[in-house]
């Protein structure tokens, strides 16, 4: 067997993308809980806005960091009436998910539910009479029975972008976000069109009414010039049953008859993925809340013939449920098979995997180097907000060269039939300023 990768093809990337690889500037990458990336990077450029800010997020629930946002609101709205009663900043939060019974009982038409604004305060906004400078809009789109809209993203007055992978919800986890300008904003600002504006084109903006800077806002960690950045959308792939549940993989246990190959919709996001795996000719780190993806397990086991180190940061126990439902195992069972894998012996030239749950490093300080930052962390006066106690962050980083940001898991719902948006970024700057803020275990460098 020939295990030697096909080379990292960035005119396929280009091509799968419909053709957004552009040169854009990565300008900060923020870590940590959901609460302290809003805290410090969303919620600070939204003050910084001019004319519109469009918010998008999956799961909209009661929470500090929805308080602060409730507060964030009405501070713009007070700053625009500065510049005159007739100056108006738009503003459209878009989500798919409030709770579970709502999905199911009250599915979205296709263009989505509108949220008028009597209900404003329902979903914790400001009252309109505490808003009055801001034109807002809120939509809410979810297709049943598996139609969530997973997306993230936060646009500011059409320069700035944003790419964090946390809702906003009380969950204390682990997340990542990346804050883009460039080319890659328009990208965005498209697609954003096609699906939360029915395909209507976006009203122009006036012209800056200021000086300001948006940059400003928050910490630059990212100095360097422009790299390639490709954004990568996932549509929705409808779908009655879970993929493991169709009679093409129900028949597939049947030993006499021949397996069915790992597949996966052709998406940009999922074809840029799995291309990035299936090419990586040293190393691999990817980090995700869950593993049950075929597509991804079976890239993983070829990577690992071809000598190629991984390492495996995720859960032992996160949305449990949730995995045997859309995939019929969970993440445990799909690490301990592709270990299993892994070990058949396969030659000198086999790769290692290397895999660390984050939910049990309280239980095992010494694996993670012995990093006391979370007890740092705990002395804040936030503290409870700040210390996050699961991985939700999804980034891959492949040969220390490339690496991928977004709201795609490497699970069976991102891969089958969620609406997922990622980000390929090629930058050695970009890895290595991740590597340099992740503090829970080894990364591939």
């Amino acid at each position: 067997m020939d295990n030697t990768a096909s080379l990292f093809d960035v005119d396929y990337v280009d091509a799968v993308s419909a053709n957004r690889r552009s040169v854009s500037k990565p300008l900060s990458l923020v870590t940590g809980t959901g609460y302290r990336i809003y805290r410090d990077c969303i919620l600070p450029s939204i003050r910084a806005a001019e004319q519109e800010v469009i918010l998008v997020t999956c799961f909209w629930a009661s929470s500090t960091t929805r308080n602060l946002l409730h507060d964030e609101l009405v501070s713009l709205s007070q700053q625009a009436s500065t510049k005159g009663p007739s100056n108006k900043i738009c503003v459209h939060i878009c989500f798919s998910s409030s709770s579970m019974a709502r999905n199911m009982l009250l599915p979205t038409p296709e263009h989505g539910q509108r949220y008028s604004s009597k209900e404003w305060y329902k979903l914790g906004l400001p009252r309109p009479h505490q808003i009055s400078n801001l034109n807002l809009r809120i939509t809410r789109k979810f297709y049943r029975p598996f139609g969530i809209i997973h997306s993230k993203y936060v646009i500011i007055d059409r320069k700035l972008a944003i790419f964090p992978s946390c809702n906003v919800s009380w969950e204390r986890w682990y997340e990542a976000a990346l804050v883009v300008e460039g080319p890659v904003v328009q990208d965005l600002l498209s697609f954003h069109s096609n699906f939360w504006e029915y395909n209507s084109k976006l009203a122009a903006l006036a012209p800056s009414l200021s000086n300001g800077n948006i940059k400003s806002a928050f910490p630059t960690t990212l100095t360097r010039l422009g790299a390639p950045a490709t954004l990568l959308p996932s549509p929705h792939t409808p779908g009655v049953l879970p993929d493991h549940l169709r009679p093409r993989s129900l028949f597939g246990i049947c030993s006499c008859l021949p397996a069915q190959a790992a597949s996966y919709p052709p998406t940009p996001l999922l074809a840029a993925t799995h291309h990035l795996i299936a090419t990586a000719q040293t190393s691999i780190t990817m980090i995700t809340p869950n593993l049950t993806a075929p597509a991804v397990l079976h890239a993983m086991d070829e990577a690992l013939e071809r000598g190629v180190h991984i390492v495996l940061h995720t859960n032992r126990n996160l949305m449990t449920l949730e995995q045997l439902v859309t995939a019929g195992t969970t993440t445990p069972r799909c690490v301990k098979k592709l270990k299993r894998l892994s070990g058949v012996a396969k030659g000198s030239t086999a790769g290692r995997l290397d895999v660390h749950y984050f939910d049990e490093r309280s239980t095992s300080r010494t694996r993670y180097h012995g990093r006391a930052r979370d007890v740092e962390r705990a002395e804040e006066a936030d503290n409870v907000e700040t210390v996050p106690v699961k991985l939700h962050a999804k980034v891959t980083i492949v040969d220390d060269k490339r690496i991928m940001f977004g709201s795609g898991n490497m699970d069976a719902a991102s891969w089958k039939t969620s609406q997922e948006l990622g980000v390929l970024i090629e930058s050695e700057e970009v890895v290595e300023e991740f590597s340099n803020q992740w503090e829970y275990g080894s990364l591939v460098l």
